[in-house]
């Protein structure tokens, strides 16, 4: 076929779509007049590591198709569209260079250099979604110093960031991400030469469609004065209010006062020789919030400074936090100096006894700061549960001369170098529980960051007076999430036997426990009738115990243990007639298998007519069910107590051995046929 010639006008406007023109841009012939570009840092100066916005500004005589954006000769991004812009992330004092193109490939050229302060401090930080909850990842940090923004930082899939190279001061923190209410930290102290941890919550908005901006407060003492720098004797005072031009969410939920610790329910920030002040404003208030003149110790709030402060000052933190409406949260640290001339600091005092560390993991993180409850939350866990350790002590010495001021807690990740994580108020009973660990009478909740599952941690506890004695040391290694799962019978299965046994499947030796507790609920779903497997109460278990040897449940590996168990402690066995499975012959020597477990699938086989001797209804419609259920991990150095919980879910806080609330559980239906 014959080639249709093209006219000069069709040829022009090839010519033009082949050099990427428009017929109507075209490009003059003979164009050697570059464009013209500026080019700005959103940010001058910047903490290292943090990333700033450059923006190029380039017009042309024609058009600018393009502007390339360099460090140096690496080129690190373009941008073809006007605003033209590249985030970069500074790693050092940099002078970055924009160069921009017009359609003649003339080109300009213009820099701009961002400078990073140097200093030797640094914050090693953490979001999460619940303080012990699940880590958020990509949320935005947004850190600032005198009001000078210095970038911003991403968080990783763990929730943590770090700020390195920080000079000495004080800092603001921001942390954002859509559908996230926002986390504000003011007065974040960093020392030279020295690594500051740093949890901030972000939870969940309550509403993600609203300001995710957090209070913004006025910190004063309660006669109008400033509070921060106050000089305090025996007493603390103090008055918050939301500035008039707070863009919070009305209205406020919850206000906290604590000295040295970021302030939470009293289930996770206190003990019972400590506490935070706490306020709950009228849920109508939509206006400016105001806690009103405030005085601590008093009634409410007695041990407010226990063990907190010195004859001569102390320099110490009031840390107070916020919560809107919205789960915004806004948290001050404001520097006091603290005397305190309790006469106990004058006594000489002796060791405390019988301090006990136990870790839990809980399989849905808890709420920390919301109002009064007791269900706390750490990034170390997996995604969806958190990790907190409480440590237990006694100090018996009931003499009035031996009193101690103070208890300091201190934590070791080596077991060697130890650093202070908190101090309570000293105080001394007469009784101590050699066996119970959690009716030994003083308490400390560690809720930091740090904490990882299957890291080994130490702790020990200071007695405090005109001397220091330390405790005996005790050790703790968090267990991963535990995660039990239903076999057999399926849920939905129809004719399934009269006498059923039923089949779980268990993670316990991958999470690196020594032993697993159930208590199975099964119900007549027409008459709601049925039974607690192996009783009614929570701490009615079935323990299954996989073999961890000598430095675990003491069974050989490869072999099992399963029994029965209703103590509010948990033990090895101690009745031959509470075990249903002892394959290795270690406690009972006929080696029942009444329960099989079979350790290479990690499955227990439970048959009912064993635990109740009767048969179900034939042809009827029944559930099962998740009552009780966690792992645990033994101490074989300290008495074979139990160090360790991975709790998936417990009905009952206020029943032992497990002090939380866990509503998660499992639910299967079934049918049985006929005989």
């Amino acid at each position: 076929m014959a080639l249709k010639p093209i006219s000069i006008g069709s040829a022009l406007l090839l010519g033009t779509l082949l050099m990427g023109c428009s017929p109507t841009d075209p490009v003059p012939a003979g164009d050697t007049t570059p464009p013209t570009v500026s080019l700005s840092a959103a940010l001058t100066a910047v903490a290292s590591g943090a990333s700033t916005t450059l923006t190029a500004t380039a017009t042309d005589d024609t058009a600018v198709t393009k502007v390339e954006f360099y460090n140096g000769a690496t080129k690190l991004s373009e941008d073809t569209t006007a605003p033209y812009t590249a985030v970069v992330t500074v790693a050092g004092t940099t002078t970055y260079t924009a160069t921009a193109y017009d359609a003649a490939g003339n080109t300009a050229s213009a820099t701009t250099t961002v400078n990073v302060a140097a200093g030797t401090g640094s914050v090693q930080g953490t979001v999460v979604d619940q303080n012990i909850g699940a880590p958020v990842a990509g949320s935005t940090i947004t850190v600032m110093q005198g009001g000078v923004d210095l970038g911003t930082f991403t968080t990783g899939a763990d929730g943590s960031f770090v700020l390195p190279s920080l000079a000495a001061g004080s800092y603001d923190i921001k942390a954002r991400k859509d559908g996230m209410a926002g986390s504000d930290i003011y007065g974040l102290v960093v020392n030279a030469g020295a690594a500051t941890p740093l949890t901030l919550v972000q939870r969940p908005a309550f509403e993600t469609s609203a300001n995710p901006t957090p209070a913004k407060l006025i910190l004063t003492r309660e006669n109008g004065s400033p509070l921060a720098g106050a000089t305090f004797t025996n007493t603390v005072d103090f008055r918050i209010k939301t500035a008039p031009d707070s863009d919070h969410v009305p209205p406020i939920r919850i206000m906290y006062a604590q000295i040295g610790r970021t302030p939470g329910s009293g289930g996770i920030t206190a003990s019972n020789t400590a506490n935070n002040w706490n306020f709950a404003p009228p849920s109508g208030l939509v206006g400016q919030v105001d806690s009103g003149a405030v005085t601590v110790p008093n009634a409410s709030f007695p041990n407010f400074v226990a063990g907190l402060g010195s004859a001569a000052g102390e320099n110490l933190y009031l840390n107070v936090l916020v919560v809107d409406y919205n789960y915004n949260y806004s948290r001050y640290v404001v520097p006091i100096k603290l005397i305190n001339t309790a006469a106990t600091a004058g006594n000489t005092v002796e060791a405390p006894t019988r301090a006990a560390a136990t870790a839990y993991t809980l399989r849905q993180e808890g709420s920390w700061t919301t109002p009064y409850s007791v269900d706390p939350e750490g990034n170390a866990a997996p995604n969806g549960s958190g990790v907190f350790v409480e440590v237990r002590w006694c100090y018996t010495n009931v003499t009035a001369a031996a009193k101690p001021f103070a208890f300091d807690i201190e934590r070791s990740s080596d077991g060697t170098t130890f650093t202070k994580i908190g101090t309570v108020g000293g105080a001394s009973v007469a009784t101590c529980s050699a066996t119970n660990q959690q009716a030994r009478p003083y308490n400390y909740r560690d809720t930091s960051s740090e904490l990882a599952a299957g890291k080994t941690f130490t702790y020990r506890v200071l007695a405090r007076g005109a001397n220091s004695v330390a405790s005996n040391t005790t050790q703790t290694t968090p267990l991963a999430q535990f995660t039990p799962t239903f076999i057999a019978p399926a849920d939905e299965s129809t004719g399934v036997s009269i006498d059923p046994t039923f089949v779980m499947g268990q993670n316990q030796t991958a999470i690196g426990a020594d032993g697993a507790a159930y208590n199975l609920r099964l119900r007549d779903l027409m008459t709601l009738n049925g039974y607690n497997l192996p009783g009614a109460a929570a701490n009615a278990l079935i323990r299954v115990e996989e073999g961890t040897g000598d430095t675990g449940n003491k069974v050989p590996t490869g072999q099992s243990l399963v029994f029965l168990s209703t103590s509010s402690i948990l033990t090895p066995p101690t009745s031959a007639g509470s075990i249903l499975t002892d394959t290795s012959g270690k406690y009972l020597a006929d080696r029942p298998n009444l329960f099989p477990v079979d350790t290479a699938a990690h499955t227990v086989s439970i048959p009912l007519n064993i635990l109740t001797g009767v048969s179900l209804q034939t042809l009827r419609p029944y559930k099962w069910e998740m009552y009780s259920g966690f792992a645990y991990k033994y101490a074989p150095s300290e008495g074979n107590r139990i160090s360790a919980y991975s709790v998936y879910t417990w009905p009952d806080s206020t029943v032992a051995p497990i002090n939380q609330t866990r509503g998660t559980n499992i639910n299967w239906d079934f049918i049985t046929g006929e005989k």
